[in-house]
């Protein structure tokens, strides 16, 4: 559930045309990826916990650039982001 919400805001982030709407969404997939992180993987836990690392450290550059209202570079982050989720999606299988 938590992981088809993450994918929904980032759509939902992606999309947006406004800084509130890109707000919005960056902060339910925040809110997400911190509820999702604390949950055990059943297979590989420190390639998880690595993934979720990764996802929050790019976070915070989304973060910075909302707060310099520069929607092109979260933007930007937001799609490192989606590959850094590819990447570790890949790994986990």
């Amino acid at each position: 559930m938590l992981m088809r919400d993450m994918k929904l805001a980032m759509q939902g982030a992606m999309a947006s045309t406004t800084m509130p709407a890109l707000s919005s969404y960056v902060a339910r997939l925040e809110r997400d990826v911190e509820q999702v992180s604390h949950q055990p993987y059943r297979d590989d836990q420190p390639t998880y916990d690595e993934g979720m690392q990764a996802l929050r450290r790019e976070l915070v550059d989304v973060d910075q650039a909302i707060r310099a209202n520069d929607m092109t570079t979260a933007k930007n982050a937001l799609r490192r982001i989606d590959g850094t989720r590819k990447h570790y999606h890949d790994l986990l299988g």
